[in-house]
């Protein structure tokens, strides 16, 4: 395997395992893969595909599914992981290609309570899909359904060439081995597009991220995100401006004025409730300190978190860190309490409220 361009790569180390990921696409190479050496052999773990996200539900199933059948499932709103096992040892990988630590010492704990040894000794290659959820270093946003610590749901199999098992498959695989995995919503065509509005309004009602649709063949898929998600991302995420890409914000004020307009919901209401996230998010200006993201993780223990600090620290500053040990329900943990320094919009929104020019 030869390397092109190793400006997009990033050789990288975790414990004995050498490996460097791919920072950007590279002919046959998708940003994220990770690529594990030793000596002259090497494993490749394939980058999970970028999924389209479709800005009109109707319109998005019948451009990508015609009148073929395609499937539903929940989208939740946490951070994508493929767990493989390599020489023994279960490894978590992030989206951009990194040996998370953190997710990796928590999968090793979920080892015990789940069947990960007997999937990998069926498909020694292969990548277990997740969403992981609940208190992590990554997405400070969370639900109330998950409990402390991190939760994992299973949402597809890929295999080593980066092909997926079809559908149908995988529900077998996760139901027979007692995988928790993402909601199943059910089996399509575009004549249910009743059925399919009536699941992403209740979804919307609940607060819920959205909807994963699809092909039987796992070959073709699209998101679908509801508008009280992408309210909830802009009130969050206001005070971070400078530091995240403006299509963030204009992509997410468009898409709640398409829903409501396709799902029929009050215009009046949804045009009130975009300025209110505006309004609320920028509500820390007022006795501003800085655009600091509040974080709370559960370590299992404190190797793992100045593991996973490390990393943090390469993009951002952390301060008020404040770790405490805790018994979870019946587990001994180490629960980290900090807060993300924003560094961009803590600079130039202390310079406005100031008066400093535009």
């Amino acid at each position: 395997m030869k390397i092109r361009n190793r400006e997009k790569t990033e050789s990288l180390r975790f414990d004995d395992i050498s490996y460097f990921r791919y920072t950007d696409r590279e002919e046959e190479h998708g940003r994220g893969e990770a690529v594990i050496t030793e000596g002259r052999s090497r494993r490749i773990i394939r980058d999970y595909p970028h999924i389209c996200r479709v800005f009109r539900l109707g319109e998005g199933v019948r451009r990508y599914f015609g009148r073929g059948p395609f499937y539903a499932e929940e989208k939740l709103d946490g951070y994508n992981i493929r767990i493989v096992r390599h020489r023994g040892r279960l490894l978590a990988v992030t989206r951009g290609g990194i040996i998370c630590p953190f997710t990796t010492e928590w999968a090793e704990f979920w080892r015990a309570g789940y069947r990960f040894d007997e999937f990998f000794n069926e498909r020694p290659m292969a990548s277990l899909c997740a969403e992981i959820m609940g208190d992590s270093p990554y997405n400070s946003k969370r639900y109330e359904f998950v409990p402390p610590g991190l939760s994992f749901f299973c949402f597809d199999i890929m295999n080593s060439d980066g092909t997926f098992l079809p559908v149908e498959e995988k529900y077998s695989v996760f139901s027979r081995l007692g995988f928790p995995c993402v909601p199943r919503l059910g089996r399509f065509t575009a004549d249910d597009m009743d059925s399919l509005r009536s699941i992403v309004l209740d979804l919307n009602s609940r607060g819920r991220e959205g909807l994963v649709l699809k092909s039987p063949e796992s070959g073709r898929a699209i998101k679908f995100v509801t508008a009280e998600s992408d309210l909830a991302d802009l009130e969050l995420f206001m005070m971070y401006y400078y530091d995240i890409e403006p299509g963030f914000y204009s992509s997410r004020i468009l898409r709640v004025t398409l829903f409501a307009q396709e799902f029929g919901l009050d215009q009046g209401e949804y045009a009130g409730r975009l300025g209110s996230a505006i309004m609320t998010g920028y509500g820390g200006l007022r006795d501003y300190e800085g655009s600091f993201e509040k974080f709370t993780v559960y370590a299992h223990s404190p190797r793992s978190w100045e593991l996973i600090k490390r990393v943090i620290l390469k993009h951002a500053d952390i301060v008020d860190e404040e770790p405490s040990p805790e018994n979870v329900n019946g587990v001994p943990l180490y629960r980290i309490l900090f807060r993300r320094k924003h560094r961009k919009s803590s600079q130039r929104f202390r310079e406005i409220i100031t008066g400093h020019e535009e």
